[in-house]
């Protein structure tokens, strides 16, 4: 089940910054999409650290 999380975590949060940085959106919501976008990524490679993932 973790592995789903942090793949579907993952893919999302990558969703959301290509479309902040694709869009021409206002400046607070493209900011908004980004910061949720690299929270979302950096949730995925927390949870992906503990399952044996090596860097």
């Amino acid at each position: 089940m973790g592995f789903w999380i942090m793949l579907l975590s993952g893919l999302v949060g990558l969703a959301l910054v290509i479309y902040a940085f694709k869009k021409e959106l206002p400046k607070g919501q493209k900011i908004a999409f980004w910061v949720i976008g690299v929270a979302l990524l950096v949730l995925a490679i927390a949870l992906a650290l503990p399952n044996g993932l090596q860097l």
